[in-house]
């Protein structure tokens, strides 16, 4: 009982610790691009990667730990287990969207410095729209990890129902369910560059 606790524990805090950094991120990540300060941007992808190691690390030991798994076929608690894995693995996903989006934020942060202090000629807006399609382009497997990890943590969200959950699971859930809108409206938005720079600039990016 006492090994079980400790397991418990330890799987409680590994999802703490990611939520921590997952939501520092989040708000880190918004801050960066509107400084336009790329180093700031680059330690917002270290806070992701340890969110996302933090979950996995969770959900393994949700998954994996001898004792849990005992726990894990008693009626009422095997459905406590389960959310927690779920919860981890949406945490995962959340985090390798948000390590996409970083990665774009950081060109576009670099792009918008460049040309964020001066007033833009027809010249440079070309160059910039030539600029953005080039990073559309470089990173377009990073654009492509925001949806896919999206919609892989709404699928892991749509298989919990929180009634009956005990309340320090529900507060998590109420937690990401927040955090999940808060990525549906800033991670996605990196998926498409000309508009993420058409909105910092203040300009209209078409051609």
């Amino acid at each position: 009982m006492a090994y079980t606790a400790f397991a418990g524990g330890t799987v409680y805090q590994g999802l703490e610790n990611g939520r921590s950094e997952l939501t520092a991120a989040q708000a880190a990540l918004t801050r960066g691009e509107r400084s336009a300060d790329p180093s700031t941007l680059g330690q917002v992808a270290g806070q992701l990667k340890r969110a996302e190691q933090d979950f996995s690390d969770a959900r393994a030991r949700a998954q994996q730990d001898p004792a849990l798994r005992v726990v894990a076929g008693l009626p009422w608690s095997g459905g406590q287990l389960d959310a927690t894995v779920h919860l981890a693995a949406i945490g995962t996903n959340l985090s390798r969207a948000g390590e996409g989006a970083a990665a774009v934020a950081q060109q576009v942060a670099s792009l918008h410095k460049q040309y964020s202090s001066r007033a833009l000629s027809a010249d440079d807006l070309q160059a910039i729209l030539n600029q953005a399609d080039g990073i559309a382009a470089a990173y377009k497997g990073s654009i492509a990890q925001i949806g896919t990890e999206l919609r892989a943590a709404h699928a892991e969200r749509a298989q919990v129902t929180t009634t009956g959950l005990v309340p320090p699971l529900q507060q998590a859930y109420n937690e990401v369910d927040r955090a999940l809108d808060d990525a549906d409206a800033g991670f996605v938005r990196y998926q498409d560059v000309r508009a993420v720079l058409s909105d910092l600039l203040g300009v209209s990016l078409t051609g």
